[in-house]
């Protein structure tokens, strides 16, 4: 999911690397393929079995998408929206990460990440019970 590209320019892009893409989208009416490029109407039953078969993850440096991706251990590249504070932001995190990014629809850098196997594993060990105790310490 893309927002601030069209799907003119999603499609024009997409079709130079060599993989499939299901690109959902706020504009489409209904689902239609051009060259190896799926554009289906924003439908969120179809998106999250989309995003729950697929093997990576291409969209904005948003929140959700990016750490749901890393959470279920999708491959992962990131845009952030240009002139948005909190995109940008994100996108250094997810970067210091390693996640792969480009600051625009860089088609190189989409087909290395592409090519690659890179993923990005993330702990999520669960430290509530550390700091709960180091506070309770504290308070002793």
């Amino acid at each position: 999911y893309l927002p601030s590209f069209s799907d003119e320019f999603l499609i024009q892009k997409l079709n130079e690397t060599h993989v499939d893409w299901k690109v959902f989208s706020k504009t489409a009416k209904e689902v239609y393929v051009n060259g190896n490029v799926k554009i289906y109407p924003i439908d969120q039953k179809k998106y999250l079995k989309a995003f729950e078969s697929c093997e990576g993850i291409l969209c904005n440096a948003g929140f959700e998408t990016p750490a749901e991706a890393l959470f279920l251990e999708k491959k992962l590249f990131v845009i952030p929206i240009k002139n948005q504070y909190e995109q940008e932001c994100n996108c250094v995190a997810l970067e210091k990460m390693g996640v792969d990014s480009s600051r625009d629809f860089n088609i190189r850098k989409i087909q290395e990440w592409i090519d690659s196997e890179k993923r990005i594993e993330v702990d999520y060990e669960d430290e509530t019970e550390e700091i709960i105790y180091h506070e309770v310490l504290q308070l002793s």
